[in-house]
C-alpha cells in the first residue's frame, strides 16, 4: 500500500487562453475545476493505475461536499481531518501558444495545533502498513517548516518520499528520506547555486545523497530526468508527445515512480514508470486527464541509461 499526504489541498481551476496578453482582456476556454493539491494529484494517478493507495490530509468544512464528490468519482480513499472554512483555490492559466502556465495560488486554510495532532494520528493509523509514504506539496498556515520532519518521526524506518520545497524540504532531509523529487528550480533553491549543465546537476544530487538522502530524482522538463543514489546515476530523456499542458506532470512522475516501486521494481527501473506517467499527463492535459492506456503505451518507449 502507498499513502500520500496532502496538508494543503486546493480547488484547482485551470483554463486556456489562445495568447496571454497583459493589461488586455483574455478570453478563457477549456475551463476545468477539480480537487487538487500535490498529494491528491499523486493519489489520483496511482488509483488510475490500480495501485492500493490512500491519501491523508486536511479538508475545509465548507468544501467537504465538493471534495467528497471528487474522491467518489475517482474511487479514491481519503482520510480527512476537517478544518473550519474553505481550503485554498488555485487558478492556472495555460497559454496555448507556448504552453506556459501562469499560476495564482492562495495560501490555504489555517491549521490549529489540535488539527495537526489529529492529522498526525490519522497518518500513523493509515500509513502503518504502507510500503511508501509520500509527503507532497506546500504547508498551510499554522504548519511550521518542521512539520514534515515531525511527521516522519512518527513512523521511523519507513520508506519516506518527499516532494516539497524550501525549508520544509531542508528540514525533512534531516530524517534521511528514501527519495526526494525536486525539479531543477527546487534543486537550485535547495543547494543555493545555479545548476547549468547535467554534470553540475548530477554533482548537486550526489552531494545530497552523501548528506543522507537515499535517492534523488531530478525532473528537468523537456530535458528529461536523472536519478542517483550517490554512487550510481541514471538518466532518462523526456518522451516526445503532443503536449496539452504541463500542469501536474511532476505529480504524475512521482506517482509513476511510486507505482513502479510498489510493483517491486528497483528505484532505478521505477524512473521508467515516472517518465511514462509524466508524459501521459502532459499529453492528456493534467493529472485528472491521465489515461492508463497511454501510460502503458508510452512505457515501451522510455529509455534509461547509466551515466
Amino acid at each position: 500500500m502507498i499513502t500520500t499526504v496532502c496538508l494543503n489541498p486546493a480547488i484547482d481551476k485551470s483554463a486556456t487562453v489562445d495568447h496571454m496578453q497583459l493589461l488586455e482582456v483574455n478570453r478563457l476556454r477549456d475551463i476545468r475545476t477539480a480537487i487538487g493539491g500535490k498529494g491528491i494529484n499523486v493519489a489520483v494517478v496511482l488509483k488510475r493505475l490500480q495501485a492500493d493507495v490512500c491519501c491523508v490530509g486536511f479538508m475545509g468544512e465548507a468544501d467537504e461536499r465538493f471534495f467528497m464528490r471528487g474522491f467518489s468519482c475517482e474511487q479514491l480513499c481519503f482520510r480527512a481531518v476537517l478544518v473550519p472554512g474553505n481550503v485554498r483555490s488555485n487558478l492556472k492559466i495555460i497559454d496555448a501558444d507556448t504552453l506556459a502556465v501562469t499560476e495564482f495560488n492562495e495560501q490555504g486554510a489555517q491549521v490549529t495545533p489540535a488539527a495537526l495532532e489529529d492529522l498526525t494520528k490519522e497518518l500513523y493509523s493509515t500509513a502503518e502498513a504502507s510500503s511508501y509514504i509520500a509527503l507532497c506539496g506546500s504547508l498551510p498556515p499554522g504548519c511550521g517548516a518542521d512539520t514534515y520532519r515531525k511527521l516522519m518521526q512518527t513512523l521511523p524506518g519507513k520508506h519516506w518520499v518527499v516532494d516539497a520545497t524550501g525549508e520544509a524540504l531542508r528540514q525533512a532531509l534531516e530524517m534521511k528520506p528514501f527519495l526526494i523529487k525536486p525539479n531543477l528550480a527546487e534543486l537550485e533553491e535547495l543547494v543555493q547555486e545555479r545548476l547549468t549543465t547535467r554534470d553540475i546537476i548530477q554533482a548537486a544530487a550526489i552531494k545530497l545523497c552523501r548528506a543522507g538522502t537515499s535517492h534523488v530524482a531530478v525532473s528537468m522538463g523537456s530535458d528529461g530526468a536523472l536519478l542517483t543514489d550517490g554512487t550510481k546515476t541514471v538518466f532518462a530523456p523526456a518522451l516526445t508527445v503532443l503536449a496539452k499542458s504541463t500542469v501536474g506532470a511532476g505529480d504524475a512522475m512521482l506517482a509513476g515512480m511510486l507505482y513502479g516501486l510498489d510493483r517491486g521494481e528497483t528505484v532505478f527501473e521505477s524512473l521508467r514508470y515516472g517518465i511514462a506517467a509524466g508524459a501521459a499527463c502532459v499529453q492528456g492535459g493534467g493529472a485528472h486527464a491521465f489515461h492508463p492506456e497511454e501510460f502503458q503505451r508510452l512505457l515501451e518507449h522510455v529509455t534509461v541509461t547509466e551515466i
